[in-house]
């Protein structure tokens, strides 16, 4: 079948017009009310989505030097076990927030990046035998046993920082061992992980750094080659971390006796009340409740104060006196941060 001059137009005007009518038609779904709605639902979805993701921040929050106490409870068929009641869990606590100031609204635990926590020391319970001349009934040894909290997301109250978390024990190491009347019986760890349960707590910012308690408290247990064994633990896990941006520091001049010195801080919160501390006694341990912090000073004076600027920076020009010889330790501080100590002496 041949095509002539008049087919060949035809068929270009019927492909020119059914492409003017897919326009049309497009044209008329775009301005179709509920169908802009519509999409103008998902495009809102999708920016909450991605601004969300972009605002929140995973904190590694580190305990005190040692860990927390976490007291506990072993029972076993025979009964409860004499021994050792405490263990400590030193390490850091993974803790998303929807933002890394205030306010917090949704929260969720999860491993830290570096790594989970280690409880320390090796715990060993047992069951004595009514014949003391004889070996224990049970015993029970927890050795080399890591951790962390993850769970899902939960409120957060914006007000007072107050949750409850949903939360799971992951175990990523270590093993349970139960020698019971003279059968030994190795229960690997590494892999296990507790029922989900809650834990209550809070999470507040105080200047530079952010703080939470987790109010711990569960009771765990399993059985493993036809031995039972159930765990009570509970304790305060108190954990905080500096708010992303600040790094704080204090350069000190030499200084020289009669004459003045100028003291630098940078690295703060930007605009906020700044202290400069000191002790001529040397090192130490110094809370500072109201402001959140604690001084690595023994007995420290206040020297002044200052207002830092838009970048946390300020300044102090001070006179130094006439005391040649004089060993001086210096500190700097705002809500929740500290510099590390400076020592010098006046020349």
């Amino acid at each position: 079948m041949k095509w002539g001059a008049e087919d060949k137009q035809r068929l270009w005007f019927w492909a020119k017009l059914q492409t003017v009518f897919s326009r049309m038609n497009w044209f008329k779904s775009v301005l179709n009310p509920s169908l802009m709605l519509i999409r103008l639902a998902t495009t809102a979805v999708f920016l909450a989505s991605a601004i969300s993701a972009q605002s929140s921040h995973i904190y590694d929050m580190s305990q005190p030097a040692g860990g927390s106490r976490i007291d506990f409870a072993m029972h076993t068929l025979f009964g409860k076990l004499d021994g050792d009641d405490y263990f400590d869990i030193p390490g850091e606590i993974g803790f998303e927030v929807t933002s890394p100031v205030e306010p917090f609204l949704t929260g969720q635990l999860r491993e830290a990046s570096t790594g989970p926590l280690v409880m320390t020391p090796l715990v060993h319970g047992w069951i004595p035998n009514p014949l003391p001349f004889l070996p224990h009934l049970v015993d029970v040894y927890a050795r080399d046993l890591e951790f962390y909290f993850s769970g899902l997301p939960f409120p957060i109250d914006s007000a007072t920082g107050n949750f409850m978390a949903d939360a799971i024990i992951s175990f990523t190491n270590g093993e349970i061992e139960i020698i019971s009347l003279g059968v030994t019986t190795i229960w690997p760890m590494a892999s296990l992980g507790s029922d989900p349960f809650q834990i209550p707590g809070r999470i507040k910012q105080y200047g530079g750094k952010v703080e939470a308690i987790l109010d711990f408290d569960l009771r765990w247990a399993d059985s493993y080659g036809g031995m039972s064994l159930a765990v009570d633990c509970s304790g305060l896990i108190p954990c905080e971390a500096l708010i992303p941006g600040v790094s704080p520091s204090l350069n000190v001049p030499a200084l020289v006796a009669g004459q003045q010195a100028t003291f630098d801080y940078s690295g703060g919160i930007a605009q906020s009340t700044t202290w400069l501390g000191a002790s001529v006694q040397g090192l130490g341990t110094t809370p500072i409740a109201p402001l959140h912090i604690q001084l690595d000073l023994q007995s420290p004076i206040p020297v002044s104060t200052s207002v830092t600027d838009a970048a946390g920076n300020c300044s102090w020009t001070l006179q130094v006196p006439n005391a040649s010889g004089l060993s001086v330790w210096f500190q700097a501080c705002q809500m929740g941060l500290t510099t590390p100590v400076v020592a010098t002496s006046v020349q």
